[in-house]
């Protein structure tokens, strides 16, 4: 019979078993964990617990107990609701209005980006002690891959992330869960389990049957309208999708369907990425027919939000802005801009390639590609991130890009129309 590995979450003690032990050897603890791949598994998703809100809890002492969403007015939505708020089924992107009416006494606070983004960078700080390997997915989450720090930190890469948990908690105040597998979607699922400071374990001998029993819904890529078309087939759980007709699936998932059949398995490839080996991020788009000025400018727009999701995610700022023309006779046309002012946000990207684009504008010169790129990255993103909040209205639009921003990581990226788009989504 295969050992068991028991952590005590209290001491950080670890050792093996024959059987399931409820307390720890060491300091009596009930808080223990228990696994048969704890010494296999290195790569971990952290998710912090409703950031925003914990945040406010944290710096105002009476709202403790409270229901707490912080959001806009009754205009506006719910960025983040705290625990107790989501017991009244407050949740978010959900309408203020609609919340207030769900639960009258719920405390709504207006964010504060530029202090969470403060707080975001001491939890990077203390990953960064962990592993070099820290992939930032947004303003609250990363994956890591602990690979080869066993040595470095004398213990298995489940304990380096039960200290970092205790770590954050003891030095920022605030909690987070952790989800410990074989690979990021994994990783990413275990995270979710047991919020709020939640600590899950998912091997890889037990993921195919775990997952089976699941939601079709819980699988990455997988949207709405997506599991909509699923179910009405019958496919409602992971096990579904493996007898289905291939076919038939490929007809609903296109060329996604290979992919979505790994990860409803457990199979996920992706390396966590490491900031430090990229140079650049750029996105460009083809046309298929000659579009007017205004129609370039939306396409460009439109690049912008991509661009300014992928750098956000990495957590890269830039200081170099490029911009790529090719005209209907294949001619290309790069045009660079260099500034200290910091390169991420989506407005600040379009206003300094617009600029760019209007200089090359042209008397009979058509155009079939537009690209946006951004590079020459700061040495150390955290310590220079400082966005510019020079002036009212710059403040007004970096709050408002980091609310959209909030509300696509809730309820699917670009869902948000901006009213420029409009026309073009009707």
């Amino acid at each position: 019979m295969t050992k068991l590995i028991h952590i005590c979450r209290e001491c950080l003690k670890k050792w093996d078993s024959k059987k399931i032990l409820s307390k720890c050897n060491f300091c009596q603890s009930n808080n223990v964990y228990f696994h048969r791949e704890f010494n296999e598994l290195s790569i971990a998703h952290l998710d912090c617990d409703s950031f925003y809100a914990a945040v406010e809890k944290r710096d105002n002492k009476t709202l403790k107990y409270k229901p707490v969403a912080v959001g806009g007015t009754e205009r506006g939505v719910v960025a983040a609701a705290c625990y107790v708020a989501r017991k009244y089924g407050i949740k978010s992107a959900m309408p203020t209005f609609k919340a207030k009416q769900l639960c009258p006494d719920l405390v709504i606070i207006k964010p504060r980006m530029e202090h969470y983004i403060k707080i975001s960078r001491q939890i990077r700080l203390i990953m960064d002690d962990a592993t070099p390997a820290v992939e930032p997915v947004s303003i609250d989450e990363a994956f890591l891959d602990l690979s080869g720090t066993e040595k470095l930190h004398k213990c298995i890469p489940a304990i380096s992330m039960l200290k970092i948990q205790k770590k954050i908690y003891s030095d920022i105040g605030i909690t987070v869960s952790v989800g410990l597998s074989y690979n990021k979607s994994m990783a990413k699922l275990a995270s979710e389990q047991n919020k709020p400071n939640g600590f899950f374990v998912l091997g890889k001998e037990e993921a195919k049957n775990w997952l089976s029993e699941k939601p079709i819904s819980i699988i990455f890529g997988l949207g709405k309208s997506t599991v909509k078309k699923l179910n009405s087939l019958g496919i409602h759980f992971c096990k579904d999708l493996f007898n289905f007709e291939y076919l038939k699936l490929k007809q609903i998932l296109g060329s996604n369907t290979l992919k979505i059949l790994k990860l409803a398995e457990g199979i996920d490839n992706r390396k966590v990425f490491k900031n430090s080996s990229t140079k650049s991020i750029s996105v460009e788009t083809t046309f298929s027919k000659i579009k007017s000025e205004k129609e370039i400018k939306n396409e460009l727009h439109l690049l912008c939000l991509k661009l300014s999701s992928r750098l956000k995610d990495k957590n890269f700022i830039g200081k170099t802005l490029t911009l790529k023309l090719k005209t209907t006779k294949f001619k290309v046309i790069t045009r660079s801009v260099t500034s200290n002012l910091p390169l991420q946000m989506a407005h600040d990207l379009y206003s300094r390639s617009e600029e760019l684009f209007e200089n090359e504008i042209k008397d009979n010169v058509d155009y079939r590609l537009i690209g946006i790129g951004v590079s020459n990255f700061k040495e150390n993103q955290d310590d220079n991130f400082q966005l510019n909040f020079e002036d009212e209205v710059k403040n007004k639009k970096n709050n408002l890009e980091f609310a959209i921003d909030e509300i696509n990581s809730k309820i699917g990226s670009n869902k948000t129309i901006i009213g420029r788009h409009f026309n073009n989504k009707k």
